[in-house]
Parts: structure tokens; sequence; C-alpha cells
């Protein structure tokens, strides 16, 4: 916690006082204790000396008195002794208080007060008659008045002593309290010299702020966003001039202690306030907690894009008062101007390279088609039925490419999802075998694993196909001199769920990526590997292997679609792509495919078997027995080569086929039909003011019973029908084939006969 300089000064100050303070009270405290504990041996000590006087002035009186009385035999001598030796008798009532006092003024006494306590029990004994001395009375008097001598003279020198004791004393306590004393001036002087210098410094400080506010108050003025600084109370603190513009407010209208409510109020369009509650604002400050600012981009007033941005703050030390919230306003309308230029830009980049790749696969697919086409054309002759049918069967393989082609485009672009089917590898492989020599070219040497025993998978077989495609392709690019590419399928049974990362590294390809990172489910799937002997990846590449239109291959050369779409193919078959690779060591892609699961025809025979393949569904009755006569079918399709295909087949199925190019024409053509009108078969988008859609909705409001069947290129296995589309209609997605209209034929047929 920060401390300003002027507390050190206090600091002092209260230290200088405290040891005045107690420097004076110690000398008090202790002046007076020595003068009590003094008073008390003195009153003591005078007690005794006392007591000890008049003991010796009586022993000096016995004997002056007993010796006059020897001589001259005086009354007056006589009762002198009387007296001295009654006053030597009495005083034994004091001589425990005397004797502990000497005692405690001197340890050397003892012997000496047993010999006086003793000699005076003698004399108390004596009789009371001056002739009546005993004969060693005169003796003993003497040696008591020598003893009382020696203690006499032993509590005159120890008196003596405790006076310089108490002397000597009283020069410790003044030196120390003189210590005492330059101790606290010095602090006192200490308090003095800092807090000038703190008086100094804050000074400096105050100064410094005035600078550094001056300058900020400029680069908040500089600033192109509007900045607000608000208190904890949610009144206006600070505020820049940019503020009032971005918002579309008066300069007048902002001020000091504005409260934070009132700018929501004035901050409203369509009825909708700009700024979040102030409630969630006092919330978070409450907590004492730092949290990420909240953005928010919208719509100004004044029609500009806006970005607001709302920052709590907090003081150091956590001081409520110094706590509040900072909101910045920018104008976001140029950059989102910005970005959506560059955000076209883009795709018109990325719409060029998908046309050049797709035009460069179609142009292949095209010269395959048109090639077996005019070969079979050269062989007409009866014996070279067998070959022509040969270079017919390439040439269709090549359309369900090109059909496969576009269904992955639209699958990459998440507007189809293939129509899985149960697919045996070995198939794949036996077509691949053939295929891949012709497309990777002669030096690169193709080896396809033995897959008989691989169990069979739940994909939809164009869409593997194109992805092995893919990755041979991208192998061959990564071995221009010349390799070795394996591809190879086995079997794997996981009994718990499991991350593909945590794999062992095979063959030292020890940089890996996998398309998701969650766990690979446990149960039975198929594991089908591409494996080329390249020059492999780097990091980087490989962090942007499934990014679309990404691609190492030089400007022109690639679409950057292929990993891509083979990471879709993996999540609509519920798969993983994981991608293994090191320098010098190529490159691995497995696909995990699941298991499909074999359906059964019964329980009891103790064996799963394998369904029948399934041919062209049956009718229903109702629809054979419309296909039984001869119906009257509109076709209405604007593109004249497909609606000469739909009128050959269905004329072929024995029906009267009507055509038209168009909506208005065929409304005409309609109108103009004698009898029923039974089917009709239209493309949803038609040029002209009727489209497919309105065109079947009029037809039918005419021919209740009239079966609808909408065809587009726009449709998918899976689309919805179109909005606004008649009830029970079909739908068929072009590309389509013979079998495919005759089914949505049927269909339609078979709904409308059972209406």
């Amino acid at each position: 916690m920060l401390r300003h300089p002027a507390r050190r000064a206090h600091i002092l100050a209260l230290i200088g006082a405290g040891v005045l303070i107690v420097t004076f009270g110690g000398i008090g405290i202790e002046l007076g204790n020595d003068m009590a504990r003094h008073g008390d041996l003195d009153r003591q000590s005078t007690a005794a000396g006392s007591y000890l006087r008049g003991v010796h002035h009586a022993t000096s009186n016995a004997r002056i008195c007993h010796y006059a009385f020897e001589a001259e035999h005086r009354p007056a001598d006589g009762e002198c002794y009387l007296q001295a030796i009654t006053q030597l008798s009495d005083a034994r009532t004091g001589f425990e208080g005397f004797r502990s006092v000497q005692l405690r003024e001197g340890g050397g006494r003892k012997e000496v007060l047993g010999v006086v306590e003793k000699q005076l029990q003698t004399i108390s004994a004596w009789p009371r008659s001056a002739d009546a001395m005993p004969q060693d009375g005169p003796a003993l008097l003497a040696a008591l008045d020598q003893n009382l001598s020696v203690l006499s003279r032993a509590s005159t020198l120890d008196q003596a002593d405790r006076v310089a004791n108490m002397l000597r004393n009283t020069s410790w306590q003044r030196r120390l309290a003189i210590l005492g004393i330059l101790t606290g001036v010095l602090a006192m002087i200490s308090a003095g010299w800092v807090l000038d210098r703190s008086s100094l410094a804050a000074a400096r400080a105050e100064a410094s702020s005035r600078d550094l506010a001056l300058r900020l108050r400029a680069t908040l003025d500089s600033l192109s966003l509007g900045v607000a600084v608000f208190g904890a109370d949610g009144r206006l603190w600070h505020w820049n001039e940019q503020l009032a513009t971005v918002l579309g407010l008066g300069k007048d209208f902002l001020r000091t202690g504005l409260s934070y409510n009132a700018l929501s109020g004035r901050l409203v369009v369509d009825g909708v306030p700009l700024l979040e509650p102030f409630e969630h604002i006092e919330s978070s400050l409450a907590k004492g907690e730092l949290a990420p600012p909240v953005v928010v981009e919208c719509k100004g007033g004044n029609g500009a894009d806006l970005e607001l941005c709302r920052t709590l703050f907090f003081a150091p030390d956590g001081a409520a008062e110094r706590r509040g919230f900072v909101l910045t306003a920018a104008d976001i309308t140029m950059r989102l101007r910005s970005e959506r230029a560059l955000g076209e830009a883009q795709k018109l980049r990325a719409l060029g390279q998908l046309t050049a790749g797709i035009a460069h696969d179609f142009k292949n697919l095209l010269t395959v088609i048109l090639g077996n086409l005019e070969l079979a054309s050269e062989y007409d002759q009866p014996d070279q039925v067998e070959q022509r049918q040969e270079y017919l069967s390439a040439a269709t393989h090549a359309g369900h490419r090109s059909e496969a082609l576009t269904g992955q485009l639209l699958s990459f672009m998440r507007r189809q999802s293939g129509a899985p089917d149960s697919l045996r590898l070995s198939d794949l492989f036996s077509f691949l075998g053939g295929l891949l020599g012709r497309v990777i070219g002669p030096r690169i040497v193709v080896e396809c694993g033995i897959v008989a025993d691989v169990w069979p998978v739940r994909v939809d077989p164009a869409q593997l196909e194109s992805a092995v495609l893919n990755l041979a392709i991208n192998a061959r690019d990564a071995m221009p001199s010349g390799g070795r590419l394996r591809i190879t399928a086995r079997n794997v049974t996981f009994s718990v769920n499991s991350d593909l990362m945590s794999l062992p590294v095979e063959e030292g390809r020890s940089i890996r990526v996998v398309s998701d990172p969650s766990p690979l489910p446990a149960g039975d799937w198929v594991r089908l590997d591409v494996v080329d002997s390249g020059f492999g990846m780097t990091r980087e590449v490989m962090d942007r292997l499934f990014e679309p239109f990404f691609t190492t291959k030089r400007e022109g050369a690639g679409t950057g679609l292929g990993m891509a779409m083979v990471l879709a193919f993996s999540q609509q078959v519920n798969g993983r792509v994981v991608v293994a690779t090191g320098r010098g060591s190529g490159t691995e892609v497995s696909l995990w495919l699941p298991r499909a699961v074999t359906p059964t025809v019964g329980a009891g025979d103790g064996a799963a078997q394998t369904a029948p393949a399934l041919g062209k569904p049956a009718l229903p009755s109702a629809a054979q027995a419309a296909q039984g006569r001869s119906m009257q079918v509109l076709v209405v399709e604007d593109d004249a080569a497909i609606r000469d295909i739909v009128v050959t087949i269905l004329s072929m199925a024995g029906h009267k086929v009507l055509e038209a190019g168009d909506g208005e024409q065929a409304f005409d053509t309609a109108a103009g039909v004698e009898g029923s009108l039974d089917l009709l078969v239209t493309d949803i988008q038609l040029p002209g003011p009727l489209d497919g859609v309105t065109l079947s909705r009029v037809l039918v409001e005419r021919y209740p019973a009239l079966a609808v069947v909408y065809m587009s290129g726009d449709l998918t296995a899976d689309s919805p029908p179109p909005e606004g589309s008649v009830p029970n209609a079909r739908l068929l997605a072009k590309p389509f084939r013979r079998d495919g209209l005759m089914e949505a034929v049927t269909a339609a047929l078979s709904t409308r006969a059972g209406a």
C-alpha cells in the first residue's frame, strides 16, 4: 500500500513524543520509588539509631552512677543506677525490631547482636539495689558498652554507604534522562525535516499532477473515440469533446455530475436504450472484482455504427470513493465498410479459385465423356457391341463422377448430406486399382492392400471414392520425382472411447493433426490409410491443413478444397481424419469410418444374414393402375435439352406428354388440354412472372387431382419442400437419371391416387 511521505514525519514525531513522555515518566516514577524506599529505610534507621543511643546512654549512666555510688554512697547516685538498670531491662521489648534493622543494614552483626541480647537478659535479672550489683556486673556493663559502640559505628558506616548508593543511582538516572531527552528532541527535529521535505515533494507532485492532467486532457481530446469516466454513484467525472460528437449529443448536455441514467435515457433508438442498465454496473462494482470489458455494437441515433465499451476500475487501496467505470464510444462505420469490402474481395478471390478448380475438374470429366463417346461412335459394327459398350460405360461413369463432384461441392457448403450406403471396400479398391494409375501417372507405384476381410462401411460410395482420389492427387503432388502410394484398410475395435492422438507414432511420422479432438466412441471402426513416400509437411502447413482454399500449390494449380471436402465427408459419416507426417517420412492420411450395421432377416436362424440387394421399389397398386393407362403429363422446363430428355422418358412409359418452356406457355398449354391433366413435372426456377411453384398452385386449383413433381438443381435429398408448394408434391434433384425420374413420378401419382 502506498503511503504519503508526510506519514513518516508523523511517525517520527510520535516516536519523539513517546520517548520524551516515557523518559520523564520513568524518571518521576523512579525518583518517587527511591524516595519512598529511602524514606522508609531512613525512618527505620532513625528508630533503630534512637533505640541504640538510648540503650548506649543507659549503659553509660549505669556504669557512671554505680562508680559514683561506690565512692560516696549518695542516694541520688543509687537512684540513678536503678533507673539505668530498669531502662536496660525495658530495652528487651524493642530489641527484635532493632535487630531486624541491624541485620538488613549489614550481615556481619548477628554475633554481636546475640551477645547484646544475652547481656540485656542478664541485666534484667539483677536485683534492683545499688549495692546489690553482681560481682561481674561492672565487667558486663563495660562489655555491653563496647558492643553497643561497635553497633553504633557499623550503623554510621551503613548510612554513609546508603547515601553514596543513592547518589550513584541518581547520577545514572540523570544520564538516562539526558539520553532520552536528546533522543526525543532528535526525533522531533527529524520529523520536522521530513515534514518539510514531504511538503516540498507534495508541492512537486501536485504540480506534476496538474501537468499530467493537462496532458491527459489533451490526449483525450485528440482521440477519435468518445470517453466518459463515471464514479461508483453513476455521476460523470470527466469526458472529452469527441463523446458528444460520436453519440450525437449537444455540447451543453454533458456536464460534471451528470447521472448515468440521464445519459442512458438520452441514448434511445427505436425505444431500445443503447447503454446497459446502471444496476448491472453497480452490482459489478459492489463485488470489487475486475471483470472483462463489456463491448456491444449498435446503431446510434445519428445513424452511425457505434461500438460501446464499458470498463470497471478500482483504486489500489480499494477505497470505495475511488472506484468507477469508463465508457467509450467509437464510430466504426468506416471500419465496417472496410471489413465488408475486404470480405467481398476475399469472396471474389475464393470464387475465382473455386471456379478455376471446378472448371479444371469438369474439363477432365468432359474429356473422358466426349472421348469415350467418340470412340464408341467408331465401333458401330454388330461384332463390336462389347467394345462399344465398354466405352459407353466409361462415359457413363465419368458422368456419374461429374454428378458426385457437384454433390461434393454442395456437401462442402453444408447444403447436402450424402446418402450413406453399405459399401465393401473391396469394390472400391477394385475400381481404384485401375483408375489411380491413369490419374497419378506412371512414375508412382500404386499398391492397394487386401481388404477381403475388412468390414463394410456406412458411407456414400461416390463421396468416399472422391475423398480417396483427392488424397491420391495430394500424394502425387508430394512426390514430383516419383515414389510409392499405398492404400490399405483394416478393422479396429475400441472397448472404450479413445483419443486418436495418443496412438503410437508410426515410421517417424510424429507431427499429427486430427479433424475432431474429441475421443473416438467405443465400437467397431474401419481404418483406411493413404500413405505416400513424399517429403512430408511442416507444422505450419499441418496447422492450416483443413482450411478451405488453403493450398501450397502454385497460383491456379489447385483450389485448396481437397482436404476441406475430405473433412466434410468425415463429418457427415461421424468419422475422423487423422494426418500424420514427418520430414523425410512421408504422409499418412487415415480415414476412420464407422462399421456398417449388417441387417438380419431373422432372429431364429442362429446367424446374421445379409439382406438382399434392393431393387426398384414396388409400386403401390394405385400407382400401377395409374401407369396402366395413358396419362396426360405437362413438362415445364426452360432448358430444351433437359426438357427433351424428360419428355422422351415419359413418352417411352406410354404417357401423353405436353411440354412448355416457361410458366406462361405452360398455362396456355394447360388451358387447351382436352380432358384432365394428371401430372405436372416442372422446374422450380422458370423465366417470367410464373415460376414453377406459382404455376403448380394455379393448375391445382383447376385440376384438384393433379400430381406435381418439382425439379431443380438446388434441391438435395434432404431439402424441405419449397415455400408455397402444393401438398404432397415430390422433389427431384438435378442431375437425375431415368430411374430417379420414374420413381418421383410414381410416388407423386401414388400420393394423388391415395388422396
